[in-house]
């Protein structure tokens, strides 16, 4: 038997769904109201290879082989998810050998890299986590300025002290492991690397207020929008970057952390508004392997997701904008395979110019794995594709989890 566990941010959302979904679309006159979670192991709890044997609410849920599915049947007789809250408790479960495969926290990293040897697995994700700064909003509808906040960041340093090389610093929208990732793109300004450019995000600050008719006295108060859902690895990165934009250019941003469903409300009413959001930071996870869905579908003019308004504003570079979204708009419907890819990369450097957003990171996945887990091979989607559970099994290797208690 397997024994997987879910993370308090994947218990939320899941519970959310399942205890307040109405079933009355499948069997109204068996599971209508809001009860549909309870008839989770009436057969309707799964349509692949596994079904619900049973949701127990904020303790777990288990799996049983689906006898009704076409594809490879799974090896294994049951898969159970217990609910952990605490990310370290998760963590705590699998070093005393209680569940088979765990997230490892931050601060357990740099340990667990050097002990676990082989039951240490880093996949990176097409997760990026970045900010978008409103172009509506002043002082954001200044290109230098945005460009001398992307530039006053040290990305590595984030990737590095804050989150201990668990995610990947990066420049880039659409990231590694995506069909169109351009290996050559580069920074605002043509800046290389992922390091901060101090000198340069000044002298671009200096001359961006300039233009404005600004000094650093009058500028406009700065709220940088976050939902740290609790995290303390996210507290400190909004922290650093607080510090790195007062030292650099000697700003003092307010941090509003929030609700995450509230940031996402809030995302949605920035979409052409000057009293939406000034700054915020979200994370965008591929839907399908194709630059477009990085590119046009989250900046295109109309876009519900272009929350920055790119392209939907009156600044010096909006025509150029505009241009640049339709040479998307052209990629989308190009049948050159090679063309297509060269124009959304031309494409994306364009957007980074004019930092539509600041990706400050790649996610990754790091999980400890017990040796006896045979057959799941770590893909950037951080998903076990149905015909895969016909080859996953449990060894007689060690070590193992001992699973009797879900017997």
């Amino acid at each position: 038997m397997l024994v997987l566990v879910i993370d308090l941010t994947t218990l939320f959302h899941f519970s959310e769904y399942v205890d307040n979904t109405s079933a009355t679309y499948l069997q109204p006159e068996r599971y209508a109201g809001n009860n549909f979670s309870d008839h989770l192991n009436a057969g309707i709890g799964g349509s692949g290879p596994w079904m619900v044997l049973q949701y127990i609410h904020n303790k777990e849920i288990d799996f049983v082989p689906n006898p009704k599915y076409f594809g490879p049947k799974p090896q294994l007789k049951k898969v159970v998810m217990p609910f952990v809250r605490e990310g370290d408790t998760t963590y705590k479960l699998y070093q005393s050998n209680q569940v088979d495969s765990a997230p490892i926290p931050s601060t357990q990293i740099a340990n667990a890299r050097s002990q676990l040897g082989t039951q240490f697995h880093q996949q990176p994700l097409l997760d990026v986590y970045y900010l978008s700064l409103n172009y509506l909003a002043k002082p954001f509808d200044n290109i230098k300025i945005r460009q001398a906040f992307d530039l006053a960041i040290n990305k590595d340093a984030i990737a590095h002290n804050v989150f201990h090389d668990m995610v990947i610093p990066t420049n880039h929208i659409v990231p590694s492991g995506m069909p169109g990732y351009n290996a050559n793109l580069t920074g605002p300004q043509t800046h290389n690397g992922t390091t901060s450019d101090v000198q340069l995000a000044r002298q671009l600050f200096n001359q961006g207020l300039k233009e404005e008719g600004l000094t650093l006295a009058d500028l406009p108060p700065i709220t940088f929008t976050t939902a740290s859902q609790g995290s303390a690895d996210k507290r400190n990165e909004y922290s650093a970057l607080q510090q790195m934009w007062k030292s650099a250019l000697g700003v003092n941003v307010k941090i509003d952390d929030i609700d995450l469903t509230r940031l996402y409300s809030e995302r949605s009413a920035t979409v052409n508004n000057p009293n939406g959001l000034q700054l915020h930071t979200l994370d965008w996870i591929a839907d399908y392997p194709d630059p477009q869905n990085w590119l046009t579908l989250l900046f295109d003019q109309g876009s519900p997701k272009n929350a920055g308004n790119y392209g939907q504003n009156h600044t010096s570079n909006a025509i150029q904008q505009q241009a640049n979204q339709r040479l998307l708009e052209q990629a989308d419907v190009n049948q050159n395979l090679i063309e297509r890819l060269k124009q959304y990369n031309q494409a994306e450097q364009a957007l980074i110019n004019d930092v539509a957003w600041i990706p400050i990171y790649q996610n990754t996945n790091v999980l400890a794995r017990k040796s006896c887990v045979v057959g799941i091979v770590d893909n950037a989607q951080n998903m076990i594709p149905p015909a895969d559970w016909g080859n996953i099994y449990i060894s007689t290797a060690t070590p193992c989890a001992n699973t009797s208690q879900y017997q």
